[in-house]
């Protein structure tokens, strides 16, 4: 099987000129339907975002209006969805207070000044919940018994990332992860020896047992950290977990990834996977090659997608191809695919038009009138 880069069409999910949606997660439902998660925004950072999904019963050629599933006094973010193999949606997130510092001084990151028809809302927000800093994250998953239809209350989780836990054929969650923490509370030289643990639930995340850590790699440089991963069991007992890498500069951020053959007990050092970008996403295709999805912010900006024949032991990233390529550079990525038959895939990703990317640095543009939203590529393989 080879990578193919015909047969691809582009679709909307979801988008509003008035909202940002980010960060998508997707799975399929027994029947069939597949379901997409995402934050449902004003701003790329703020106190309004909450988690919505979307559901497609014709693998992805239209899609439900979006669903709200979780909205809390804070902001929301980064939901990831996995299915349980009872046939359990498991949807992943985290609340978080990141903004807070940022709307106290009325300026976001590399010195964009927040709009003023939303500072005064958002301070007196600040105002109101009595917050005076930025807050440790918190973790949490909410699960559905009806393909994603009603779902239970949060049930609070020892760790939290953008792609959530992995589940294994034998139903058992596998959550790798840093844990919560609020940056501001870490040095710089602690950050460095931020420990990467491997929790483990039974029970479809009501409870959680630290079972190991992933070992720090020696070649890699002291300044730079593992974020963002995805984690697949690629075979029995052998889990494949691919990471994000964040480095003092932007030319070193490639791929690493760990493998364990006992089912998360013990663990290889990250390796470099010799492709730059992400964060990753990790799908076993029914063929049992691995795929993996990323995005590529440097040009060409690109969603791409590459596969390994060998369970991730190696890559054949020489040969990936271009799911969607963007023709303004502005903030994007978090590709999430699904096969929903044979050979058949449908990739999700979102775009952000409020934010024009120039090299590794945002600007905020305040008159962007398409805001973009999660866009789609249906693809197959040949």
């Amino acid at each position: 099987m080879q990578l193919s880069a015909g047969n691809i069409e582009h679709g909307i999910v979801t988008a509003r000129p008035d909202q940002m949606y980010g960060w998508p997660g997707i799975c399929c439902t027994k029947d069939g339907t597949i379901v997409v998660s995402a934050s449902e925004r004003i701003h790329h950072v703020g106190p309004l975002g909450r988690v919505v999904v979307m559901r497609s019963a014709d693998e992805g050629a239209t899609w439900s209006l979006p669903q709200e599933v979780f909205n809390s006094e804070i902001d929301d973010r980064d939901a990831s969805l996995r299915t349980h193999p009872d046939g359990t949606l498991i949807l992943t997130s985290f609340s978080s207070t990141d903004w807070v510092p940022y709307i106290k001084e009325g300026v976001y990151p590399g010195g964009c000044p927040v709009p003023e028809r939303w500072l005064s809302q958002w301070q007196a927000r600040i105002e109101r919940m009595g917050l005076s800093e930025e807050l440790p994250s918190v973790p949490w998953l909410i699960r559905s018994e009806d393909g994603g239809h009603i779902w239970g209350p949060p049930v609070d989780t020892p760790t939290g990332q953008h792609a959530g836990p992995g589940i294994l054929n034998d139903g058992r969650l596998i959550y790798v992860g840093t844990g919560p923490m609020r940056e501001a509370d870490i040095s710089t030289e602690a950050k460095y020896e931020i420990k990467v643990s491997v929790w483990e639930s039974r029970d479809k995340g009501d409870t959680w047992t630290k079972i190991s850590e992933i070992p720090r790699s020696k070649e890699m440089p002291r300044e730079m950290l593992i974020i963002e991963n995805h984690l697949v069991e690629a075979s029995p007992g052998h889990l494949v977990v691919m990471f994000r890498s964040e480095a003092c500069a932007w030319d070193d951020m490639f791929h690493y990834q760990s493998h364990s053959h006992d089912s998360g007990r013990t663990w290889t050092a990250p390796e470099k996977v010799p492709v730059w970008g992400g964060p990753p996403h990790l799908a076993v295709l029914s063929s049992g090659a691995l795929l993996c999805t990323y995005g590529s912010r440097r040009d060409p900006l690109s969603i791409r997608a590459m596969l390994s024949y060998d369970e991730g032991k190696t890559w054949d990233h020489e040969n990936f191809i271009t799911l969607y390529e963007l023709p303004v550079a502005h903030d994007f990525g978090y590709p999430v695919s699904v096969e929903v038959a044979p050979g058949k895939l449908v990739t999700v990703y979102y775009v952000n038009k409020k934010y024009a990317l120039r090299n590794d640095k945002f600007t905020y543009l305040t008159h962007a009138e398409d805001a973009g939203g999660i866009l789609s590529s249906r693809w197959t393989l040949k």
